[in-house]
C-alpha cells in the first residue's frame, strides 16, 4: 500500500451496489448465460434485498435497458422512473439515478430526481449520465457534463433563493399569475419541495484531467482504477481541485468500483470468473479493479483501501445479481461490521446527505443536520485475488491488497 496516503476521517465505510445489470445487460444466472428481458418483480427484489443489507446506494447507470437481446431492444428504462417506483418500497437505501443531459433539459432531470426525493424521503441523488455515443474520457464530456450538473443544482435552488419567480434552466421566467384573464401556476421543483434539500450529484472519473473538473463540484465521485498507486493519484488530485474551488475536500466522497465475483471458496470464484471472461471477453471490468474471492477477502481488500485512506467506499459490480448480492449482504457486510467498519443498524429517518455525511442544505420547515458516522477501526487480515487491466498478469492466491502494486 502506498506510504504517502492522504490522511481520511475516522468514518465507516460507504457501500454501493450497481444494479443497471437487472434490466440492461443479460442477466446472468451462476454457471449459464440466460438473456432475459426486464423483470419488475426481479428488480425490486434486489434492490430490497440491499436495502435490508445495509448498504448505502444502489446505482441505475445509463444502459438501464428494457431487454439486452440483439436486435430485440424493445426500449430503454428510465433509471427515475424506476428508482422512484422502488422508493417507497425501501427504507434506508440511497436510490442514484443516472440521467444525460443531451436528451433531457436540465429543468425536466432536476424534476425527475426531485420525483424520486419526494418518494423516498430524501434519498435520492443524481448521476451525470455521460449520452450514448460519448466516452466519459471524450475532452468535452467533462466540462459539459460540470455545466449541467451547475444548472440542475440551479433549478433545485431556484424556487427558494428567487422568492416569488423562478428562472428554468433557460434562462425563462417561470411565475405564478392568478388574473382575470388568465392563471399560470408554476410547477416547484426547487430546494423548498425536497426533503433534504438539493440531492447530491455523482459524477465518474477515469483520468486526472476530468478529476481536475470534476473535484470542484461532484458530491460523490466513483473512480475506475486497478491499483491501489492510482487510486492515490485520483484522489489527490480531486483533494486538490476541491480545496482550490474553496471546498472541504473532506466533504468530497470517493468510491471505487469494483467488479466482483463472490463464491463460498476463492477457487470456486477463480473458476466463474474465468467462465464470464470466456462468454464477455477478458475485460469484464473495464480497466478496472476485479475481485474474484470470498466475501472475506472482498472485506480485507476494502479494509486495505479504506484505512489507507485511498477512498471512502466501495461501488460493487456484481457479476451475477443474485448470488454475488446474497454474498454482500450475508458475507462481506457481517465481514466489515466485524472490522467495526460498517454500521449495525441505520438512523431513523436519515437523508441521503446525512448518511453519507455530506454538508446539509436547509429546506424550508426543516433542519437537516449532519450526522457523522464514526466507528472504531480495526484492522483485518484479508487475503484475496485480484486483477488489473487486460494484459496485466494475474497475482496468486493468498496476497494482501498491499502488495498489488509490485506483485503485478
Amino acid at each position: 500500500m502506498p506510504t504517502t496516503a492522504l490522511p481520511h476521517q475516522d468514518r465507516q465505510v460507504i457501500l454501493a451496489v450497481d444494479l443497471t445489470a437487472a434490466g440492461a445487460r443479460a442477466h446472468r444466472t451462476p454457471g449459464a448465460a440466460v438473456l432475459r428481458p426486464f423483470d419488475g418483480e426481479r428488480f425490486v427484489r434486489l434492490v430490497r434485498a440491499a436495502d435490508q443489507g445495509l448498504l448505502d446506494l444502489v446505482v441505475l447507470d445509463e444502459p438501464f435497458m428494457l431487454h439486452p437481446g440483439r436486435g430485440r431492444v424493445s426500449g430503454r428504462l428510465d433509471p427515475a422512473v424506476a428508482a422512484a417506483r422502488v422508493a417507497p418500497l425501501t427504507s434506508g437505501i440511497g436510490l442514484v439515478a443516472a440521467l444525460d443531459t443531451m436528451h433531457l433539459e436540465p429543468a425536466h432531470v432536476a424534476a425527475a430526481i426531485a420525483a424520486v426525493d419526494r418518494a423516498s424521503g430524501g434519498r435520492s441523488a443524481w448521476q451525470v449520465g455521460c449520452p450514448a455515443g460519448v466516452s466519459p474520457s471524450d475532452e468535452r464530456w467533462p466540462v459539459q457534463a460540470v455545466a449541467d450538473a451547475a444548472r440542475v443544482a440551479r433549478t433545485w435552488d431556484q424556487d427558494v433563493s428567487s422568492g416569488g419567480a423562478a428562472l428554468d434552466a433557460e434562462g425563462r421566467f417561470r411565475v405564478d399569475h392568478d388574473g382575470v384573464r388568465f392563471a399560470v401556476r408554476r410547477a416547484s421543483t426547487g430546494q423548498a419541495a425536497l426533503p433534504q434539500g438539493r440531492p447530491p450529484v455523482v459524477m465518474r472519473v477515469r483520468d486526472e484531467r476530468c478529476a481536475r473538473i470534476v473535484g470542484a463540484v461532484a458530491d460523490v465521485v466513483r473512480i475506475t482504477v486497478a491499483d491501489p498507486e492510482r487510486a492515490l493519484a485520483l484522489r489527490k488530485v480531486l483533494h486538490d481541485a476541491a480545496t482550490d474551488a474553496g471546498r472541504d475536500p473532506r466533504e468530497l466522497r470517493v468510491l471505487v468500483e469494483a467488479y466482483v465475483v463472490l463464491g463460498s471458496e476463492r477457487d470456486s470464484a477463480h473458476a466463474r470468473l474465468a467462465m464470464v471472461e470466456a462468454l464477455e471477453g477478458p475485460d469484464v471490468g473495464g480497466g478496472g479493479l476485479v475481485v474474484a474471492g470470498t466475501p472475506s477477502d472482498l472485506a480485507g481488500v476494502i479494509t486495505d483501501w479504506v484505512d489507507g485512506g485511498l477512498a471512502d467506499g466501495f461501488l460493487l459490480r456484481p457479476s451475477a445479481l443474485e448470488a454475488d448480492l446474497d454474498a454482500v449482504v450475508r458475507g462481506l457486510v457481517p465481514g466489515l461490521q466485524q472490522r467495526g467498519l460498517f454500521r449495525e443498524r441505520r438512523a431513523a429517518r436519515q437523508t441521503l446527505r446525512e448518511a453519507l455525511g455530506l454538508p446539509g442544505v436547509p429546506t424550508a420547515g426543516r433542519p437537516n443536520p449532519v450526522a457523522a458516522r464514526n466507528g472504531a477501526r480495526a484492522a483485518g487480515p484479508g487475503r484475496t485475488a485480484t486483477r488489473g487491466p487486460v494484459g496485466a498478469a494475474r497475482v496468486p492466491a493468498p496476497l494482501h491488497a498491499s502488495d498489488l502494486v509490485t506483485a503485478r
